[in-house]
């Protein structure tokens, strides 16, 4: 008997992107405090305007973030469900990278607004938007390749 096996993997997986969420929904609802944090442990120039602009990307980053982990939940209950292969996880897949690729683009908009060390985020959520690309593009051809499948007797 194995002690580890892909449902374990699945069900761990499902809850670190459960966690994840109620982290961004709790980090989006104390915005004004943790960007206040923020340029204070950064030692920025406080100014009414940088807390606001760091406060609106802050916001856009929170909102692609929960998308694309509901986009992930969905993606892992369709894959423990054994629906491995089919349009709607090319379709999740799809809605990740584009949010990893918003969230690289809000993040270098923050490195020329306020504070460099965001180009290393940036390059991160572009790096992980293009993988998930590759993978979408892999899952879309095993979709149509299934589908020929299905349809051959």
């Amino acid at each position: 008997m194995k002690f580890w096996d892909d449902e374990k993997s699945i069900v761990l997986t499902r809850c670190v992107v459960v966690a994840a969420l109620i982290g961004c929904v709790a980090m989006a609802v104390g915005g004004p405090w943790v960007t206040a944090w923020f340029v204070t442990a950064a030692h920025l120039h406080a100014s009414a305007q940088l807390t606001t602009m760091l406060l609106v990307l802050g916001y856009a980053c929170a909102a692609l973030a929960i998308g694309m982990l509901i986009s992930l939940y969905k993606f892992l209950r369709r894959i423990e469900k054994g629906e491995v292969f089919v349009p709607e996880n090319v379709t999740a897949l799809r809605r990740i990278s584009w949010c990893c690729a918003g969230a690289a683009v809000l993040c270098l908009a923050a490195v020329f607004i306020c504070y460099r060390p965001f180009a290393v985020l940036a390059a991160a959520a572009g790096f992980m938007a293009l993988l998930v690309r590759v993978l979408k593009n892999a899952f879309a051809q095993a979709v149509r390749m299934k589908n020929e499948l299905d349809y051959t007797i």
